[in-house]
């Protein structure tokens, strides 16, 4: 049963009643004021026909659009004027839940940013086996409380900032998370406020974070155990600004952790010890290209990578090639894990779970080592860009051009396109920017400066583009399947820059 809901008591209140009904409840994403609604549900067409849900709960205007869906209706729709504000006794009505503990309490979509969203089957046990390691692994107390803006419908806050505090009963403070979109430093109040001690934030956060606090803003982060990295390969760059700028506000750090996750396995893989400070490891840049692993000392050919951190218990994993066999040591390449709490496939999509999940293992479509017992993740296999017989990662090309001055931050994207005329692969950077015709044609030229002085490459072509171009998925990461697609179809030439 989808729902979609704005950030609301009645989110929350929506999904458990559903459990307890017996249904099978499913966050799904909350269209925002820029995304036309025509669009936004055109995009769930596909996700909505395999489901052949016979409720959503949602407003009332969303009806129409919804039913107009091709050769989809919908028999009931519960809108938000419909649901009462009821309080349950936990305690009394949560044991009385008939079914087993292997049948599938939910589906997480995950929100992947190469293809459409697959419904993640997990089951109660996985669920509460999933907590109690995790629980665990971060050293949970009681007095524990947690800060969060992040959306329901995502793996990370939908199980450490939803269903850990509802089954430890450690308290929440839930943000909306278009408001923080807008305001960032609102977490940041609300952990001063409320003394939190753990938030849990993607590695974009941070930075945003960082660049949007006003400079003579003061806040008190004396009281936060862990900021946890968690979503996309996580930065040590990233954690060193967020601690150089917080550090006169009581920020300690060994406050700044990471954690490597997935819906998948419900949340957690890995967890650095939150009573150090993760490591960091410096790579001889020529063998990592090559997907080598050789520790070196610091210097200009060195690679900076972050740890995350050593499996949580219960939780296994190795480094398999492209054909899923192990690696040799000191290589990197795909992580494949396997666990006690290993989801039980995607619901509906039978051929995909065969080709993820063989023989109790789960091919993640990560790209990663093991070094001294800790996993480091470089990439993902999808965003691996082979251009000269070097292999480069999409991420790392963008966050050199985030940091280019005109830049929208985190509104680059870097892909490889086969180019017919050299039968070679080619780099194309998409990006987007508020300034005039001729600053975007500046800009492109400087990022390509950029680009070559720092890794030796030559772009194929940078394109500058107004602010909102770049097509985005319905959970709002930027599509790497649509913009290439569009880039190929000759799409993005047609839009000028924002004048």
């Amino acid at each position: 049963m989808p729902i979609i809901l704005q950030h609301s008591p009645h989110l929350f209140y929506s999904f458990l009643g559903t459990m307890l009904t017996g249904a099978i409840p499913t966050f799904m994403p909350f269209p925002s004021a820029k995304q036309r609604a025509d669009l936004y549900w055109r995009d769930h067409e596909t996700l909505f026909a395999r489901l052949c849900p016979r409720l959503i709960v949602t407003y009332a205007e969303n009806l129409a659009a919804a039913n107009a869906l091709p050769g989809f209706s919908i028999e009931t729709l519960l809108a938000d004027d419909d649901l009462l504000d009821v309080t349950i006794d936990m305690e009394d009505r949560l044991p009385g839940l008939t079914g087993s503990p292997a049948d599938v309490a939910c589906l997480q979509h995950s929100s992947g940013t190469t293809g459409l969203k697959k419904g993640v089957m997990l089951t109660h046990m996985a669920i509460l086996d999933q907590l109690a390691a995790y629980s665990q692994a971060i050293g949970l107390l009681p007095s524990d409380r947690i800060a969060s803006w992040l959306p329901l419908y995502h793996d990370m806050g939908f199980i450490a900032c939803f269903m850990m505090p509802i089954v430890t009963g450690t308290q929440l403070v839930s943000l909306d998370a278009f408001e923080w979109t807008l305001r960032p430093s609102i977490l940041l109040d609300a952990i001063q406020r409320y003394a939190a001690t753990l938030c849990w934030l993607p590695n974009f956060a941070f930075s945003h974070i960082v660049k949007t606090a006003r400079p003579s803003a003061k806040y008190d982060l004396s009281s936060m155990r862990a900021f946890i990295n968690c979503s996309e390969p996580c930065k040590p760059q990233t954690l060193r600004r967020f601690r150089d700028r917080f550090s006169e506000s009581g920020l300690k750090a060994a406050s700044l952790q990471v954690c490597y996750a997935m819906a998948e396995n419900v949340f957690a893989v890995t967890q650095t010890d939150l009573n150090d400070t993760p490591t960091v490891i410096e790579l001889d840049a020529d063998m990592f290209s090559h997907d080598r692993v050789q520790v070196t000392g610091k210097g200009s050919g060195a690679q900076e990578v972050l740890s995350c951190g050593r499996l949580v218990s219960g939780t296994q994993g190795r480094i398999c090639d492209s054909q899923g066999n192990a690696s040799p040591p000191d290589t990197v390449g795909e992580i494949h894990i396997t666990s006690e709490f290993l989801f039980s496939g995607y619901y509906l999509q039978p051929e995909i779970t065969e080709k993820k999940l063989r023989n109790g293992w789960y091919a993640t479509g990560d790209l990663g080592f093991f070094h001294a017992g800790e996993l480091y993740v470089t990439g993902r296999v999808d965003d691996m860009i082979v251009l000269n017989g070097r292999n480069y990662y999409a991420h790392d090309i963008e966050d050199l051009v985030n940091s280019v001055a005109g830049v929208i931050p985190g509104r680059s994207i870097a892909i490889g396109i086969d180019d017919q005329a050299s039968d070679a692969t080619v780099l194309v950077v998409l990006v987007e920017h508020r300034g005039l015709p001729d600053e975007g044609i500046q800009l492109a030229r400087s990022i390509k400066g950029e680009i070559l002085a720092h890794l030796g490459l030559a772009a194929y072509s940078v394109v500058a583009l107004r602010s909102g171009s770049l097509l985005k998925t319905t959970s709002g990461k930027i599509s790497r399947v649509k913009n290439k697609d569009f880039y190929l179809q000759g799409a993005f030439q047609s839009i000028p820059v924002e004048t």
